[in-house]
C-alpha cells in the first residue's frame, strides 16, 4: 500500500491548502453577485469544488455542453431549476446537471454547495 501512495500529496489535500477564488462569470455570462469557490481536488476525470452563496444570490440561467455536474447541498437552502423543473434543496439533498440542460439556482439562505464535475472543466 505504501508504494502505491508514494506521492501522498496527489491523493490528499488538507483544508488549509484550498484557495478561495471569486466567480465573476459562469459560462461567459456575468454574475450580479460574485461567489467564492474552493477547488478541493482535481483529477484527469473529475473536479470537486464547493461554492458559498450569499442569501439572495441568483445565478444566471446557463448550461454546460462539455461536462456534467452532480451537486450536494451542505448547508443553507437553494431554489434549483433544471430543464424547466424547480426544486427547493435542503441540506443533504443532491441533484444532477446533465450536459446541455439549462439550470439556475437562487440562494434562499446563505448556502454551501459541493459539486463534482466530469470531465474536469473550469467554467468561471
Amino acid at each position: 500500500m505504501a508504494s502505491e501512495m508514494a506521492n501522498f500529496a496527489e491523493v490528499f489535500v488538507p483544508a488549509d491548502a484550498v484557495v478561495v477564488e471569486k466567480i465573476e462569470q459562469v459560462e461567459g455570462s456575468a454574475v450580479e453577485t460574485s461567489v467564492g469557490v474552493r477547488v478541493h481536488m482535481k483529477s484527469d476525470t473529475m473536479l470537486m469544488l464547493s461554492i458559498r452563496f450569499p442569501k439572495g444570490r441568483v445565478g444566471p440561467l446557463h448550461q454546460h455542453d462539455d461536462h456534467e455536474t452532480t451537486c450536494h447541498l451542505v448547508s443553507g437552502k437553494l431554489k434549483i431549476s433544471i430543464g424547466g423543473d424547480t426544486f427547493v434543496a435542503m441540506p443533504g439533498d443532491t441533484w444532477f446537471h446533465p450536459k446541455g440542460v439549462p439550470h439556475q439556482s437562487e440562494a434562499l439562505e446563505e448556502s454551501v454547495q459541493l459539486e463534482v464535475k466530469s470531465p474536469p472543466v473550469k467554467t468561471w
